[in-house]
């Protein structure tokens, strides 16, 4: 088992407070279960680090085996997951990708609130605020929610999507990956070995929340949308940042990409559909345009927009 270092945590005011008190450092095992004995056995030896800076954290030390996650990291997490859970369900699930849509965020009352807290949380990324506040009147996670009710769907969400962070620096340590400093990157060889092991961390942690099952197990389903949740945030505070990786890490749509063909093949799944209609929401949020606004499959809209995102950020660093 690992140990967990939450000092911070006696003086932090955010609401995720309870999520990383409760829950965020099981969920590394507990995504897993059947795997439970397994991770015991080779993965426990590692320890956990919460902090309470706003900045996002999760990263890994694999010389002092240990793994840092920021407050701020989980406060975006959990206000994505929120509105994209309401976002997709509420505007998006059941509608044709053959047919234009209008869709209205500020009809729908929750997800209006919901992605008022998500500008918020994408805001103080951007500008590196430090503070620990919380927006008053709009929502937040709470203790001990109702059974599916939106902050319970959000709690869940994250915590997959914080899991597969995590396995995703256990894997760092557990494949004994070395450091790069920035300078160690001006060199092409050292930076494609960089580039390299993300993708192996990535294929790690993707086969450690999903191996144990196959996608006609219910929890397929969860374990798969948490991934894609997880990803879809790096595309989403790249694209508010202008950039998508390419040089410490490969470029954000194509992680979200690889992973989904992974788990998936070419076969029609929810995620897919999920994956496209929250990338392109950010896109547009952007003021990019799609070339292409009708398709036959979520899986064609997704693999035209990650075109569209190459297109533009696929450079040499």
């Amino acid at each position: 088992m690992p140990l967990i270092d939450k000092t911070c945590l006696a003086g932090m005011k955010s609401p995720v407070r309870h999520i990383m008190q409760e829950h965020l450092g099981n969920s590394i095992f507990t995504i897993s279960p059947e795997r439970s004995a397994e991770f015991a056995a080779s993965l426990g030896d590692f320890r956990l680090i919460y902090n309470n800076e706003r900045r996002w954290i999760f990263h890994a030390d694999p010389i002092l085996k240990e793994i840092s996650v920021s407050r701020g990291a989980i406060e975006l997490v959990w206000c994505a997951s929120l509105a994209h859970y309401l976002y997709y369900t509420k505007l998006i699930q059941g509608k044709k990708h053959d047919t234009e849509h209008e869709i209205d965020i500020h009809k729908v009352p929750e997800v209006s609130d919901a992605f008022k807290l998500l500008r918020w949380a994408i805001v103080c990324q951007l500008n590196n605020n430090s503070n620990d506040d919380w927006p008053e009147g709009l929502p937040l996670p709470v203790p001990c929610p109702e059974k599916e009710s939106n902050e319970n769907v959000a709690d869940e969400l994250t915590l997959v999507a914080c899991a597969f962070l995590l396995h995703h620096e256990l894997a760092h340590i557990n494949l004994r990956h070395r450091g790069f400093t920035k300078s160690d990157l001006q060199d092409s060889s050292l930076r494609q070995l960089c580039l390299d092991q993300e993708k192996d961390a990535d294929a790690t942690a993707a086969e450690w929340v999903l191996g144990g099952i196959t996608p006609s197990v219910p929890a397929f389903v969860k374990r798969i949308l948490g991934i894609t949740q997880a990803l879809l945030i790096l595309n989403m505070i790249g694209l508010y940042r202008g950039s998508l990786g390419g040089f410490s890490h490969p470029f954000s749509y194509d992680r979200l990409d690889s992973r989904l063909k992974g788990a998936l093949g070419a076969q029609s799944h929810v995620a897919k559909g999920f994956a496209f209609s929250i990338l392109d929401l950010h896109y547009q949020n952007t003021g990019r345009k799609m070339q292409q606004t009708k398709f036959d499959t979520p899986e064609e809209a997704l693999e035209h927009l990650c075109d569209m995102l190459a297109k533009e950020f696929s450079k040499s660093p």
